[in-house]
């Protein structure tokens, strides 16, 4: 459909896997964000309508930031440090798995809950827009030209003949992941039909000022602060390299008493400035480094995640780990985007 190739078999494998299945879990990456979130929520909403009498749970391997506390039927999701003992159990229970917005089941990060995943003999279905998928999933819908997994969803269901179940509350879910996964129609895989769906969803009843307001207006006052002490006392910026970082330690988070949520969007702020089109966010976490990478235009910063940090994620996007220090990661970060940088003079 549109941009998507997939063909009518795969369609109907995907609609006959659903109907006769009656356990059916869905899982969204670790952190889960508002695509990850909506588009677990939507599809999980969407299959309770389609089929009614079979069992439809979602599993979060993560607590939900505040950010995103607010969407439809959040409340409705198992969590797993919450209650490990009920997640094992329905992922042994579940005679079929979908992955959403991920593209292999380590992304779940916990051992024993990718374990268990790994050990069920459910079929195991993909819908994501990441690079790479495993190429031992049952069914695969992966499309990196995606802006968002939630397009995605959206285009499965109308593929599917489903549109009539879009409620105005599955509207507001698809439309949310997509916001916020292409920053406000900022990034990459900007096109004709993102803004098509965008347009059935608003059509169908998706609320896009609720969405904005939530997103925007209701930060808690330490987050606000925390903004100001990151662009006064963290923000270095690199103009030979056209690029910047911004590092916080365990310590400053705590001072702010900063969750992750409360940092999202900071790696945003440098891209801003002129003359800048890279930026990496280092953010000390308990037992590792965490990276996100943000670009403008066509520099690659899923390339700089990858080289730098066996990363990955978009062109505009990406993310990584590192285990050791916050300078470790800083000079390889610099290190790497000096690299890239010498290969654009050299290639004009």
């Amino acid at each position: 459909m549109g941009k998507y190739h997939w063909s009518v078999e795969q369609t109907e494998q995907l609609r006959q896997l659903i109907l006769v299945h009656n356990d059916i879990l869905i899982l969204p990456h670790t952190a889960p964000d508002g695509d990850a979130l909506g588009s677990t929520l939507a599809w999980a909403k969407v299959l309770q309508a389609v089929h009614p009498t079979a069992k439809v749970r979602i599993l979060s391997p993560d607590y939900i930031e505040n950010y995103i506390s607010w969407l439809p039927y959040i409340d409705e999701l198992l969590i797993y440090p919450q209650d490990e003992a009920t997640c094992l159990s329905a992922i042994a229970e579940a005679d079929l798995i979908f992955h959403l917005d991920h593209n292999q089941s380590s992304r779940l990060r916990y051992a024993p809950l990718v374990d268990a995943v790994e050990r069920s003999r459910a079929p195991h279905l993909l819908i994501d827009h990441h690079l790479d998928p495993d190429p031992t999933f049952t069914l695969c819908f992966s499309y990196p030209e995606a802006s968002a997994t939630c397009e995605l969803v959206h285009a499965l269901i109308l593929s599917l003949g489903w549109e009539e179940y879009i409620t105005s509350e599955i509207a507001t879910l698809l439309l949310t992941g997509i916001i916020t996964d292409t920053g406000r129609f900022m990034y990459s895989h900007i096109s004709p039909e993102l803004f098509a769906s965008v347009s059935d969803l608003l059509a169908r009843g998706a609320n896009y000022s609720h969405i904005i307001d939530r997103l925007t207006y209701h930060n808690p006052e330490l987050q606000v602060r925390l903004q100001g002490y990151v662009l006064d006392q963290k923000l270095e910026i690199y103009p030979e390299l056209r690029a910047a970082c911004i590092t916080l330690t365990q310590e400053e988070l705590l001072r702010f008493g900063a969750t992750k949520g409360d940092t999202e969007g900071l790696v945003n702020i440098p891209l801003t400035i002129e003359g800048i089109n890279c930026c990496c966010f280092i953010r000390e976490d308990k037992t590792q480094v965490k990276l996100s990478f943000r670009s403008t235009g066509s520099f690659p910063v899923n390339q700089l995640a990858s080289a730098g940090f066996g990363g990955g994620g978009h062109l505009n996007a990406a993310g990584a780990e590192y285990q050791g220090s916050i300078q470790e990661a800083k000079n390889i970060y610099l290190c790497e985007l000096r690299k890239l940088r010498d290969q654009e003079a050299l290639h004009g």
